[in-house]
């Protein structure tokens, strides 16, 4: 089924195209798109641009993360902790992604900024993914933990984190996709900085607005990516998630 839903969008890409460009051009058919992606692949500098994002996107989601997790673990007890969090969790989630873009190119220049909205954008997300996990232990669990003589912190190092492990790399790997879609946005917003597929994407819109073919290839190459990874996070949830869950 998924081979055929790829093949009915490809169908309407080829449609839309059609109907409404015929130049292909303005909305480029995928023959196009896909012949110059792969032109764009035997190219070393897509290969740079590529590599300046996945650094940027890495960085930024790796500190998301840490920052995700060391505060999951630190509420994970405490529901005065989790109900304070609660609002500031809220209004990150709420914010528009564009204000932390244009708020970090003030605070820290075009280049950074990617990153730290990768940060901001992803943490809520991560947190309550890792609070979420942590908190899914039976209580059982933990009264059997603590009935063996384990304290509160030895019940979240041997029992908590490891049962909610699975939990949480599915999170991560969900999350990664809109990351890099953030990360995107984020370079194309900041405008011509160090590298990216935003950027790149920014400039081939520059050079010619008429003919959108090559923005329309570096996207190809983002939403591919993306696809990798919710491909995996689909395998990892069914072969690994639903049959702890199904126990």
């Amino acid at each position: 089924m998924f081979f055929l839903g790829f093949l009915f969008l490809i169908g309407v890409w080829f449609l839309v195209s059609a109907i409404i460009d015929l130049n292909n051009m303005i909305f480029p058919s995928p023959y196009n798109t896909f012949k110059l992606m792969f032109e764009l692949l035997g190219k070393k500098s897509t290969y740079r641009y590529l590599g300046f994002s996945i650094i940027r996107l890495i960085i930024g989601f790796s500190v998301s993360f840490a920052l995700a997790f060391l505060l999951g673990i630190i509420v994970n007890n405490s529901e005065i902790l989790y109900n304070f969090f609660t609002p500031v969790i809220t209004f990150l989630k709420a914010a528009p992604t564009a204000t932390f873009v244009f708020l970090f190119i003030v605070l820290f220049g075009g280049r950074n900024a990617p990153a730290f909205v990768v940060v901001v954008m992803c943490f809520p997300i991560l947190y309550e993914s890792v609070v979420s996990a942590l908190r899914s232990t039976s209580q059982s669990m933990i009264d059997a933990a603590q009935i063996d003589g384990a304290g509160k912190f030895k019940t979240l190092m041997r029992v908590q984190i490891p049962l909610g492990m699975p939990f949480i790399s599915l999170g991560l790997l969900s999350t990664f996709g809109m990351a890099f879609k953030v990360e995107i946005m984020a370079e194309i917003i900041t405008g011509i900085t160090k590298g990216g597929i935003g950027t790149m994407i920014k400039i081939s819109n520059l050079l010619d607005g008429t003919d959108l073919t090559a923005m329309f290839a570096y996207s190809l190459m983002a939403i591919i990516l993306v696809l990798i990874v919710s491909i995996c996070a689909s395998i990892f949830k069914s072969k690994v998630i639903n049959p702890r869950l199904a126990k």
